[in-house]
């Protein structure tokens, strides 16, 4: 579980060759501790770690490319294993060597661990890489040199290898007090010694059998097959939908004329395509035999030969175009958040077992047991880590002043190179001042060197009564500086939430139709940036996202983010709400380049990606995050949102209690674990994509994990420091030096923030028309950092999320309210 778990979480995240460095690492440092006699001794530890490299072996072999290049098996190889085993490994290595089922000081090593000192103990963990090395070599020649490549008669074991594995101590043990009872001989000759080695064989073969045989599964189906625990929960409908359907059997094709002649499309059954026009078939467009889904104008319906009903079924014509074109749908529809709402009751349990199990676990073992465990680790893994993340620290500044410092410029020419891309901006507003529209406009108009002036959606709600002279009002601004103006009104239908995700949704389906469908533009060619109602975007935003677009192999399935910047009227904010934006935004412009990007607000992404999604969500109001998620699920769960260096500023929420109800919205994010285990319940997806988009939104800083790690840490962090300062003069020396160090670090890294943020306002920040904060403002707010941070992230992370917790297991979906902005506000929500 321990090996699995941290490939899921960790491992996975890294090259596999650096994984195997690091996984050998940890096993050979990790060999000097006796994490077995502490209260974690449960975990098992030193044998997850002893085992770890044997692990890491089998992750990163290519045992198919070595297969590929390596003769065929045969028995000669077994004898090299034999004579290794035997007379080989004994003579190189004459000392015990540390066996993988515990730590240094046991398992073989225990007789010669004690002793060692200084240098020859430093360097203990080479006998570690010596065992490994020893076990390695006969393991991998007896499997790619001895072991069948093709089907035996026990081939059928290795699929059920579950049962045997767990059972097969509890079968020794049994095997072994019954051989106790037996008046069995006492072997002392070297054949006959051989000849009882040799009756393991046997043995083994017949464990494995009986264990992975199909009466032995049979008997423990319940446990560990427990389909009747599924059956307990659903309903007697969702038991039949669980049913699979029976397929009719394939016919022969069906020729259909083409653009490029006659596609061949599979007769279901009784299904046929009937004739169909080339032309307004490579359009897009409907004809009398081929009518598009209103919820996706890519899936085709056939008529049932012969039937005066509607559609009996659907079927995914066959063009000659491929995935990259327009004319490419997937298969099924990316479920929303109605199939996870039924989960939303779960969370608030289990956020309270995640946030106190560890706390609770740190009460049990005690401050004092702690310190004792603190006083045992060799300095060398304390102070080594401390400082590699002093140096990663000032080098995340130094890495992104390279990449953002250039961007007020446009980019090089050579990046923008080939056909122009057509951009379209839409501006979500709901009861928007009309000064905010005006400066987002201006700055949409202002955009330079991009080859086509730039299309501007302003996605209004049909229950706005002033959104035709906000509309007016944009026109005005623009002039002739745009390609065009559309104004699209969205009116909220069964089954959506009120929001911007909604707006957004109807909003692309009409530009989807105009420009797609009507005028037969390439959706892969079309780059819609989706912008909040008080954006002022930087001159060169589109001429960056164009030329990131290019610059991938291929950028037409990813989200292109820039950093959030919400200072346009940081002066006007609360010093509580100028803390948590500083602390936000620098957390997202120096973002750690190893962790999964994801895009807050300001985001852009072609329209075909946006077809293929299924567009918005209509009920999912962390839209950001969710379309993010959605694009790495179209992708097989790969990284899909590419950080671009130009920045657009917003607003902050300049009121308390404005900017709390604004944090209630965004941790309404936190929901989105709930339409994960939805999606593997509903979507057909294969795990390792499910797996990794999983991973992604667990790591995300604010998901529900990372959320209850958060306030645990705190707490737990907290306690610690109390105890420690309080019973300074009885810690160990090296427990003091870590403590100091910690500091240290601590100052470094809270300095390190600072300097950040101040060449983000000398660097970037002057080419927005930014409202500042007065000297006495920023002297108050830097030096009462430490204290603000805390009561910053109480106010706005922890509370919200308690709220947003209690409010989705009582009251359900989230009521979208509009955050106040400008100097005024027309009204709202």
């Amino acid at each position: 579980v321990l090996w699995r778990g941290s490939t899921l979480l960790f491992w996975s995240n890294f090259h596999p060759a650096l994984a195997f460095v690091l996984m050998v690492g940890a096993s050979c440092l990790g060999g000097y501790y006796h994490f077995d006699q502490s209260h974690f001794g449960w975990l098992k530890l030193d044998e997850a770690l002893g085992f770890l490299p044997y692990f890491a072996v089998g992750y990163v072999t290519p045992f198919k490319k070595v297969e590929q290049l390596l003769p065929q098996p045969s028995l000669i190889p077994a004898v090299l294993i034999l004579a290794w085993t035997i007379f080989a490994a004994p003579a190189l290595f004459p000392a015990a060597l540390p066996d993988g089922h515990g730590w240094y000081g046991c398992c073989g090593a225990e007789e010669s661990f004690p002793l060692v000192s200084g240098v020859e103990y430093s360097l203990f963990w080479t006998r570690r890489l010596a065992k490994v090395s020893c076990d390695v070599m006969p393991m991998l020649v007896l499997v790619f040199l001895v072991l069948p490549r093709s089907a035996t008669s026990v081939s059928w074991i290795g699929s059920e290898t579950l049962h045997p594995y767990l059972f097969h101590i509890l079968v020794l043990t049994w095997v072994n007090r019954g051989l106790e009872l037996l008046p069995l001989p006492q072997v002392t000759s070297e054949l006959g010694h051989v000849a009882v080695l040799l009756l393991h064989v046997p043995l083994v073969v017949l464990i494995q059998y009986v264990l992975a045989s199909k009466i032995f599964r049979w008997v423990w189906k319940w446990c560990f097959e427990p389909g009747w625990l599924v059956d307990l929960v659903l309903s007697p409908e969702e038991k039949t939908a669980r049913q699979p359907a029976a397929l009719p059997p394939l016919a022969a094709p069906v020729a259909v004329q083409g653009v490029g002649g006659a596609v061949p499309v599979m007769s279901l059954g009784g299904l046929v395509a009937g004739e169909y026009d080339s032309e307004a078939l490579a359009a897009g467009k409907r004809t009398p035999d081929t009518v598009a889904s209103d919820s996706n104008p890519r899936l085709v319906l056939a008529h049932r030969k012969g039937s005066e009903s509607s559609f009996a079924s659907t079927m995914r014509m066959s063009t000659v175009r491929s995935r990259g074109s327009c004319r490419w749908t997937p298969s099924q529809s990316i479920i929303g958040m109605k199939e996870a709402r039924v989960y939303y009751p779960l969370l608030l349990p289990m956020f309270l077992a995640a946030t106190t199990v560890p706390l609770l676990t740190l009460l049990w073992v005690g401050p004092a047991t702690m310190v004792e465990i603190m006083g045992s680790i060799p300095p060398y893994l304390v102070l080594g880590p401390m400082v590699v993340g002093l140096l990663v620290t000032p080098g995340l500044l130094v890495f992104h002043s390279h990449r953002l410092g250039g961007t007020v410029e446009a980019p090089p020419a050579e990046h923008r190179e080939g056909e122009p891309l057509t951009h379209v901006v839409v501006v979500v507003e709901y009861k928007e001042p009309v000064e905010v529209l005006e400066r987002t406009m201006e700055s949409i108009a202002a955009q330079t060197d991009v080859d086509s002036r730039p299309i501007v959606v302003m996605a209004a709600e049909a229950r706005d009564p002033e959104r035709h002279a906000a509309a007016a009002a944009m026109q005005t601004v623009a002039g002739d500086r745009i390609q065009r103006f559309i104004m699209t009104e969205h009116k909220l239908t069964e089954g959506e939430t009120v929001g911007k995700h909604s707006n957004e949704n109807a909003a692309m389906r009409e530009i989807y139709r105009q420009l797609v469908e009507e005028e037969g533009l390439d959706p892969f060619e079309i780059l819609v940036t989706i912008v909040d109602a008080d954006s002022v975007m930087s001159r060169t935003y589109l001429s960056w996202a164009e030329a990131s677009y290019k610059r991938q192999q291929d950028g037409r399935r990813l989200i292109y983010s820039g950093p959030i910047n919400t200072y346009r009227n940081f002066g006007d904010g609360n010093i509580l709400v100028q803390m948590m934006e500083v602390m936000r935004n620098n957390a997202d412009i120096f973002y750690d380049p190893r962790q999964a990007y994801h895009p807050q607000s300001n985001y852009t992404l072609s329209l075909g990606l946006c077809a293929e999604l299924g567009f918005w969500s209509v009920d999912s109001i962390p839209e950001d995050i969710h379309t993010a998620a959605k694009a790495m699920l179209n992708n097989f769960g790969s990284l899909t949102t590419v950080p671009i260096p130009p920045m657009i500023s917003n607003d902050l929420v300049a009121g308390f209690r404005d900017r709390y109800v604004q944090a209630k919205r965004h941790q309404w994010a936190i929901t989105e674990i709930a339409w994960y285990v939805a999606l593997a319940q509903h979507q057909p997806l294969t795990f390792p994509g499910w797996a990794a988009a999983a991973a992604a939104e667990v790591a995300r800083p604010g998901s529900f994990f990372n959320a209850s790690a958060v306030l645990a840490g705190y707490i737990g962090s907290g306690w610690m420091t109390v105890y420690l300062v309080s019973h300074w003069a009885t810690l160990p020396a090296n427990v003091q030096m870590y403590f100091i160090a910690g500091v240290v670090a601590w100052l470094v890294s809270w300095a390190t923030f600072w300097l950040c943020e101040a060449w983000v306002w000398s660097n970037l920040m002057p080419q927005f028309p930014i409202k500042k904060a007065s000297t006495l403002n920023w002297i108050v707010l830097v030096g009462l950092s430490p204290i603000l941070r805390l009561l910053a992230m109480f106010f706005f992370f922890v509370l919200p999320t308690f709220d947003v917790l209690v409010h989705a297991a009582f009251w359900g979906e989230l009521s979208y309210v509009c955050a106040p902005k400008g100097d005024q506000q027309r009204g709202g929500e």
